[in-house]
Formats: structure tokens, C-alpha cells, sequence
């Protein structure tokens, strides 16, 4: 005698729970999988824009203390103590270097590595540019003056223009991490509520059948 249709009930009730019950496994592990990615993008974040950012603004803030010295010394009327000046000079220099070092160990877009180039480089004509200031090749007020006015001017523009570039990069990559982290956020809103959905199924089923 065949089996009457509903005794096949609890077998397919019992499917049906499993099946429920695979479906929120798997929207739990893909849950998990976007809040490591929420995680992990939070960390770039701090360690790869927020940290470098603050390092663009010390750089910048040796820069101009580097460029208010030479002001000092290339507007000085009398006759400047270069050994002071020249020492200061090599201090904020070797703040930069570290600064640079520093900043090129984070992680860095195709963009930013070839901005950080084009700085260094600008960087170097500057210095080039302090260092003919600081030494007997330029000794007469006029010539400082000349110089820092002129190539110096343009190279400090050039200078702080490149810093302008690196920090707008950082500003740009920052923004897009903070967009992938809301993809994943809204993810993980529909991911819930599909668990939830799911719960009501399972206990509705439970419940149909229990009183069939």
C-alpha cells in the first residue's frame, strides 16, 4: 500500500527547516565576511590616509619653517650668522628626509607614488636653491635677495604645490574607502534582514505544521 500524502509532511517539513537553516548560515558567513571588510577598511583608513595625512601636514609645516628661515637671512640687512643658519637649515632637512621615509612606507596609489616622486625631486631643486644662499657663492644682500625672490620663489611654489596634490590624493582615496564602507554597511542591513526573514519562515512553518 502506498504511503498516503501526508505522511511525506514532516519529511518535507523537516526539509524545509534545513533548507531555511542553510540559507541563514550562509547570510551569517557572508555577514562576518563584510564587517572583516568593514574592519579592514576602517584600518586603511587610519593607517593609510589618516596617519599619512598628518605627515603631509608636519612636512608642510618644516617647509614653510624652512622658507621663513631663509626669508630671515636673505632680507637681512647687516650681516646674518650663517653657521646658525645653516645648522637650523640641516635640522629641518633631516626632519623632511624622515618625514619622506616615513610616508613612503604606507601604502600608496599609483597616483600618490608618482606625485611623491615629482616632490622629491622639486625638493631637491629647492634645496640646491637654499644651499648656493647659505654659502659664499651668494654673499651680497642683492643677490640673496635676487635669488630668494626669483628661482627660490618659483621652486618654494613648486614645493607646495606638490604637497597641495599629495594631500588632495589622500582626501580623494579616503573618500572611496568611506564609500566601499557604506556598500558594505547597506550589505550587511539586507543581509540581517533576510535573517530575520528567514526566522519568521521557519517558526510560521513550525507552526503550520504543528497544528495541522
Amino acid at each position: 500500500m502506498a504511503p498516503s500524502p501526508d505522511s511525506y509532511s514532516p519529511v518535507r517539513s523537516i526539509l524545509l527547516v534545513i533548507a531555511l537553516l542553510g540559507l541563514i548560515l550562509t547570510s551569517i558567513f557572508l555577514s562576518r565576511r563584510s564587517v572583516h571588510g568593514i574592519q579592514q577598511a576602517s584600518a586603511s583608513i587610519y593607517k593609510d590616509r589618516l596617519v599619512p595625512t598628518g605627515m603631509l601636514v608636519n612636512l608642510t609645516a618644516a617647509v614653510y619653517r624652512k622658507r621663513l628661515l631663509l626669508e630671515t637671512y636673505a632680507l637681512a640687512t647687516d650681516k646674518p650668522n650663517k653657521g646658525l643658519i645653516t645648522s637650523t637649515l640641516d635640522g629641518f632637512n633631516r626632519r623632511t628626509d624622515s618625514l619622506l621615509t616615513e610616508f613612503e612606507r604606507t601604502k600608496l596609489t599609483e597616483k600618490e607614488a608618482e606625485r611623491l616622486r615629482l616632490f622629491r625631486q622639486r625638493l631637491t631643486v629647492y634645496n640646491r636653491l637654499e644651499g648656493e644662499l647659505t654659502t659664499n657663492l651668494v654673499d651680497s644682500p642683492a643677490a640673496r635677495q635676487a635669488l630668494f625672490a626669483g628661482s627660490g620663489s618659483t621652486a618654494f611654489g613648486q614645493v607646495v604645490q606638490t604637497l597641495d596634490e599629495l594631500a588632495a590624493l589622500q582626501l580623494t582615496v579616503g573618500e572611496e574607502l568611506l564609500n566601499e564602507s557604506r556598500g558594505q554597511t547597506n550589505y550587511i542591513y539586507v543581509l540581517t534582514a533576510l535573517q530575520i526573514g528567514l526566522v519568521l519562515m521557519i517558526g510560521l512553518s513550525l507552526f503550520w505544521h504543528r497544528f495541522q
